[in-house]
């Protein structure tokens, strides 16, 4: 072969080695002429002619003439079939007529896989994979689409792993859904979806399987296969689109489209919302609803198309796109002419999206640039309408009482809405629109119309805020002066209706007619060629003194004082009188100290009001310390309170300060001053009401420098006198202070009175009975002591619901004392002859002593009740050998004795049978996890009882002679 020759079959090779259907690469099949390395081309090279596809397969079968490698003759005619299936691909393309070009590559192809499954080529079966999805693809573009997708299946089923597969199963499944099979449809596209989306065919697997799944009638299924097409197509998207290729928006717009109309045949919006709540939200999620709304509206369904839009609205308040579509949902009402639901609808976007929404706060001011278009618009049109509305009917209720007073019928009937009603909401808008747009060319008219609309109303405190805005911030050209002078009728008509019925109504009647003057003065300043500023001003200075406008009152006095010349000393003293209390009631207190003492320059002696302003000198000096203290300046707080005496002494606040001063020395620790300044308040008042309350300070004086004599001496005093409680409990502090001073006596004797004057509280009473008790125990007075006792449990017991558990617990030790002296004078008890009479009063000691332990038991105290029970045993075990131990009557012989003894050991076996119960059961307490001295008492008891089981070995040996 000539080396052109070769050349050009290289390149058709490459070249046919490259085709595939639809575009896509085929895998390589082996080794081919177009894996030969390139031949050198010349610097200049020759021209070569061009090859027809006749040459080439002249080439190929040329060279399958000299081939005889099985494995190389197989790929030359492999290149045969496939110049074939290009030669019929290209006359199908020229061709003008319809008919079937592939038969030939399609015998080709089919001779081939019969070759390959019959011989194999270097002991090897030759692979059908790419043979079988060129057949296929001969198959499909000559329009036999059954014999193409038998062979694809076969493909699928022979090579499940091949590269071909997932494009044979999309064709296969691009067929069946073409011949209306959607069910095999989608199990195909499914497959294809499931070979993972590497291939490039799963998007568009992915969106078929959702249309197979929509023919099918499957709505939810099919919405979840366009959810995952638009996840991957608006995964970077933004909100218009504007990310995606043309091909890529044709897909999503076409998904929106079908995804539409699937929700359009469930449930529209509710549908949208229900499904995505399973599936989760997506960014994308508003087109679904415009889509759906769009299609209502394209199809005239104005309601459910506003409906869609506005359940959006509903779900989603707080998206970016919530006010689009209630924009949408407005403009379908118009559209639908429902003109009842679009004013409604505007007051809603104001609503949800104005200024005052949470919508509004939480944007940023780009984003809200995108509201205000319609706001302003629909803010202008809802005031407007509304204003009208007032004064229209305003006008329809005159003249239906001006014909009621006549005694005519109106002809018609007002609504149920009055004139207030509409003024108010219009006076809303105004206020709205002005918040909204505070730069506005219309802010001057928009905000005297909303005072108008406030005055209509009767709400005048926002009618005058808004007058004087118009009048002295705006300074409106047009509205300004009857704004202004507006202002002023509206506070006057508020003034005169006041109704004070607190002192906070008072203090608020104050303010307004502080705020008439200001406003007064203002009118005058801002408009003084007004016609009505003189009178307004002469007003306002009659009665700016008198109102208290605390800062201008300052201003002004301050002026007043410092006016040169200087005016008559009775003009100087208002003003100082003025400053003085301006400064007092604003806090500066030390500026009123000074006010005040040039007040008193200028009185006589003799003048009565020099009384007055020396206390307010005082007051002013307290004041002052007081916010020395705030300040953490204490030591100057008390020197000032200390010397407020010498400027003002026998005052009320001198008398007060000196007690403070006593009481923050205390604060500080400072003991020993506190004492002094204490002790000589007792000196300079000791009739005065807060004497009688030095006690208690000097008593914790007394207890902090550990002078506990002195302390308990002022309680002491403290518990003759006064509040009855106080009384009590300094009567018990005393008793307390006494006895850690050690002057036990004096303990005792307090503590007596205590427990006999003061039942109750119960709980401390009962801690007196007992200190009784501990402290008659320390000095050996046995009987009181054991006349507290009684006392403990007297009390306890007459306690009822003020029982403690510390009551029941001192009761039971009470208790358990005297049981114990019962068990002691049972044990003195000796078992002499004659037996039945000594026994008979040890029987009676014992069933005493049993009462006085079960009193004990019905206490419930364990520390009590186990020693209890452990006595109990030890009452009966001592019994047992009290009989045992007990004097044998004389003069018996040896078998008389043995049945005595047997007789004794009947009546004392028992005994000690149910000394063995009681301390078992006691024992048993140790397995709850109480283990007191009562528990090892029995224990020991026990061990002794029952050597075998609780003692040790020598233990048993005593118990065993005992018993013979």
């Amino acid at each position: 072969m000539k080396p052109y020759r070769l050349i050009a079959l290289a390149v058709a090779v490459h070249t046919l080695a490259g085709c595939a259907w639809l575009g896509l690469g085929e895998p390589n099949y082996g080794k081919t002429l177009a894996d030969m390395s390139e031949a050198e081309i010349p610097r200049d090279p020759m021209p070569v002619e061009p090859t027809t596809m006749d040459q080439i397969e002249d080439s190929y079968r040329a060279a399958l003439d000299v081939a005889t490698d099985p494995a190389v003759r197989h790929q030359i005619l492999v290149r045969l079939a496939d110049l074939e299936m290009k030669r019929s691909e290209q006359d199908q393309l020229d061709a003008q007529t319809q008919k079937e070009f592939f038969g030939d590559a399609v015998s080709m192809y089919e001779e081939l896989i019969k070759l390959n499954q019959e011989r194999p080529i270097n002991g090897e079966l030759m692979s059908n994979e790419r043979l079988l999805y060129r057949l296929s693809k001969a198959y499909a573009l000559d329009g036999r689409m059954a014999a193409s997708d038998a062979v694809l299946a076969e493909l699928v089923e022979s090579y499940p792993e091949s590269a071909y597969a997932a494009e044979a199963e999309f064709r296969r499944a691009e067929q069946a859904f073409t011949y209306g099979d959607y069910e095999q449809a989608e199990k195909l596209y499914q497959q294809v979806v499931d070979a993972g989306e590497n291939t490039p065919f799963y998007e568009n697997a992915v969106y078929m399987h959702g249309w197979s799944e929509f023919k099918r009638g499957n709505n939810r299924a099919a919405i979840e296969s366009f959810t995952v097409v638009l996840d991957r197509k608006l995964a970077n998207a933004d909100a218009n689109l504007a990310d995606l290729s043309s091909s890529d928006r044709n897909m999503v717009g076409d998904t929106l489209r079908v995804m539409g109309i699937v929700f359009s045949y469930l449930d529209g919006a509710e549908a949208i919302t229900g499904i995505y709540n399973d599936l989760g939200q997506r960014h994308y999620q508003h087109l679904l609803y415009m889509q759906l709304g769009e299609l209502y509206l394209e199809k005239k369904r104005f309601r459910d198309s506003a409906d869609t839009f506005s359940h959006y609205i509903k779900t989603f308040p707080q998206t970016d796109y919530a006010p689009l579509f209630a924009v949408r949902a407005i403009d379908v009402l118009m559209k639908g002419n429902f003109p009842s639901e679009i004013l409604p609808a505007k007051e809603q976007y104001v609503k949800d999206y104005g200024v005052y929404s949470s919508y509004w706060q939480s944007r940023s001011d780009d984003q809200r640039k995108m509201l205000l278009p319609q706001l302003h618009t629909y803010l202008e049109e809802l005031s407007s309408y509304y204003h009208a509305s007032a004064q229209d009917l305003k006008k329809q209720v005159a003249r239906y009482q001006a014909a009621k007073a006549n005694g005519k019928k109106p002809g018609f009937e007002l609504p149920d809405e009055t004139p207030q009603t509409y003024f108010l909401l219009a006076a809303g808008y105004y206020e709205q629109f002005l918040a909204t747009f505070p730069g506005d060319e219309k802010t001057g008219e928009m905000t005297y119309l909303m005072a108008e609309a406030n005055y209509e109303a009767g709400q005048l405190r926002p009618a005058i805020v808004a007058y004087e805005k118009v009048a002295y911030d705006l300074l409106d050209k047009e509205h300004g002066g009857e704004a202004g002078y507006a202002a002023l009728i509206a506070m006057q008509e508020l003034i005169d209706g006041f109704t004070v019925t607190s002192e906070a109504d008072q203090t608020q009647l104050a303010e307004w007619r502080t705020h008439k003057i200001n406003s007064s003065i203002s009118f005058a300043d801002y408009y003084p060629e007004d016609r009505r500023a003189a009178p307004v001003l002469t007003k306002a200075a009659q009665d700016v003194f008198q109102q208290g406008d605390l800062p201008r009152a300052v201003s002004i006095a301050t002026r007043m004082t410092q006016w040169q010349p200087a005016p008559p000393a009775s003009l100087q003293k208002t003003a100082w009188l003025v400053l003085g209390h301006s400064q007092f009631d604003l806090g500066n207190f030390n500026e009123a100290d000074a006010a005040y003492r040039q007040v008193l320059t200028l009185l006589p002696e003799e003048d009565p009001e020099r009384e007055s302003v020396t206390e307010r000198l005082a007051a002013s000096m307290y004041k002052s310390s007081e916010q020395q203290i705030a300040a953490g300046d204490k030591m100057p707080a008390v020197a000032k309170m200390l010397q407020i005496a010498s400027v003002a002494p026998g005052t009320t606040i001198a008398i007060k300060a000196r007690y403070d001063a006593a009481n923050l020395l205390m604060d500080m620790k400072n003991w020993s001053e506190a004492e002094r300044v204490l002790l000589d308040f007792r000196t300079r008042y000791p009739e005065h009401e807060l004497t009688a309350t030095l006690p208690p300070k000097l008593a914790m004086i007394y207890q902090e420098t550990e002078q506990w004599d002195k302390a308990a001496q002022q309680l002491a005093v403290m518990a003759k006198s006064g509040d009855p409680e106080v009384m009590r409990q300094s009567l018990y502090l005393s008793a307390e202070l006494y006895e850690k001073s050690g002057d036990k006596a004096r303990a005792l004797e307090q503590y007596r009175s205590y427990a006999n004057q003061y039942p109750a509280p119960f709980d401390i009473a009962t801690e007196a009975r007992f200190k009784l008790v501990s402290l008659y125990g320390e000095s050996g007075e046995s009987s009181k002591r054991y006349y507290w006792l009684k006392e403990l449990v007297k009390a306890d017991k007459a306690a009822g619901s003020a029982r403690t558990d510390r009551s029941r617990y001192l009761a039971a030790m009470a208790t358990a004392e005297f049981a114990e002296d019962d068990y002691n004078r049972f044990n003195s008890v000796k078992l002499t002859l004659p037996i039945k009479k000594s026994l008979r009063k040890k029987k009676a000691a014992m069933d005493q002593t049993l009462k006085s332990y079960r009193a004990v038991l019905d206490y419930g105290v364990a520390e009590f009740t186990t020693e209890a029970n452990y006595r109990i045993g030890m009452l009966y075990a001592q019994l047992s050998r009290d009989l045992m131990d007990s004097q044998r009557p004389p003069g018996l012989d040896v078998l008389a004795l043995e049945q005595y003894e047997i007789l004794l050991e009947e009546q004392a076996y028992p005994f000690e049978e149910k000394a063995i119960d009681i301390h078992a059961n006691n024992a048993q307490r140790a397995w709850e996890g109480l283990y007191d001295d009562g528990v090892k008492h029995s224990f020991d008891a026990l061990a002794k009882l029952l050597p075998a089981r609780y003692g040790k070995t020598e233990a048993q040996g005593e118990v065993s002679r005992g018993l013979h």
